[in-house]
């Protein structure tokens, strides 16, 4: 198959990294893939050498960005005529709809956040429902975000999970736990990490030899910041960079916690639980998490922006190493169906009966 893959590469995020990760393992089964990049190309992740690579991002500097960034577009899917565009950003969905079929091949959409986001009100819900009656297919990452469309979508859909890339036997469940819950995440509203610090000034009493680790960078550090000096944690919080090496760091600790508002399929939840971590995520929408966690076998799953639930919560399972034990056990069986060449062949067979059909 011939086939682009459409990137905006703003750093080190999950859908970053998803594009990468499927473009080079396309690129790896010997189809012809071509990655056209916009936007920015600003990604640490790897490319494999088979992989194409069209940077389109350092042309579209000064005025009129994005009437650039259509212009460039446009003369690349010409050049390069691909059967099938691959898009994880909508606004690249659009610019393809204004090509005939014959030069940019069938256009897939696969959906990387919250279908139900405000930002779909409006103007841009329009243009969505206008692209989607001619997008070719779609992939969702959950139930939750599927059924949100109608049946004119979900029946040109499938549901594949993101992959996970865990060094097969380097890391093992210790058989002593740190004392310390982390967290992994871009410091911004939707991880919602207030959430979490607050929820953790309820139990740092009872247990006061635990420390809150959170990992990442964004614009909320200095609000977090200031939010951890009022409730006087200084000495219990702490706000960390992001850092290649993260496994190292998390492996060994007593609980993860996501607290999301909204996740598309949350890859740092997913990694934590192949990483055998007793892990306590937010029913976040459209409902990624719960995909992966049953909640009581694999994990724990708490009502969406619930203070005392939240706090409840880590508070059972600090109390109950043994329950935490199971939980992670049980998470870490994750690990077996979510390997790279089980998720990527899903996609290789989905795009091949679009091809058929």
């Amino acid at each position: 198959m011939k086939i682009v893959t459409v990137a905006y590469l703003h750093g080190a995020g999950g859908a970053e990294r998803q594009i990468l990760m499927l473009s080079n393992a396309l690129a790896e089964m010997g189809h012809e893939v071509h990655l056209v990049v916009l936007a920015e190309n600003k990604s640490h992740y790897l490319k494999n050498e088979k992989l194409i690579v069209h940077d389109l991002s350092d042309r579209e500097k000064g005025n009129f960005k994005i009437v650039k960034r259509w212009r460039l577009f446009i003369r690349e899917i010409k050049k390069i005529s691909p059967e099938i565009t691959i898009h994880y950003n909508f606004q690249s969905v659009y610019y393809s709809m204004l090509l005939k079929q014959s030069k940019r091949g069938k256009i897939l959409y696969s959906e990387r956040g919250d279908p139900y986001d405000k930002e779909y009100d409006g103007l841009m819900g329009l243009l969505r429902s206008y692209s989607f009656k001619r997008t070719d297919a779609f992939v969702f990452q959950s139930e939750g975000a599927r059924d949100y469309f109608g049946e004119a979508v979900r029946k040109k859909s499938t549901i594949i999970h993101n992959p996970v890339s865990i060094p097969e036997g380097k890391y093992e469940i210790p058989i002593i736990r740190e004392k310390r819950i982390v967290s992994v995440g871009r410091l911004h509203p939707q991880k919602n990490q207030k959430l979490l610090i607050d929820s953790f000034s309820k139990i740092c009493k009872a247990f006061p030899e635990y420390t809150l680790e959170i990992y990442g960078n964004g614009k909320l550090h200095d609000e977090l910041q200031k939010q951890i000096d009022f409730l006087q944690l200084g000495n219990s919080v702490k706000l960390l960079d992001s850092i290649p090496n993260i496994f190292d760091r998390i492996v060994n600790a007593s609980l993860f916690v996501l607290s999301s508002d909204y996740e598309g399929m949350p890859n740092a939840l997913l990694e934590a639980m192949c990483l055998g971590l007793p892990c306590v995520s937010t029913d976040c929408r459209p409902g990624g998490a719960r995909t992966l966690i049953n909640d009581g076998e694999n994990g724990r799953i708490v009502p969406l922006r619930d203070v005392d639930a939240l706090s409840s919560c880590m508070y059972e399972l600090l109390s109950n190493p043994d329950e935490a034990e199971r939980l992670a056990l049980n998470a870490k069986k994750i690990a077996e169906t979510h390997t790279e060449n089980i998720i990527f062949k899903q996609w290789e067979s989905f795009l091949m009966q679009l091809l058929k059909s």
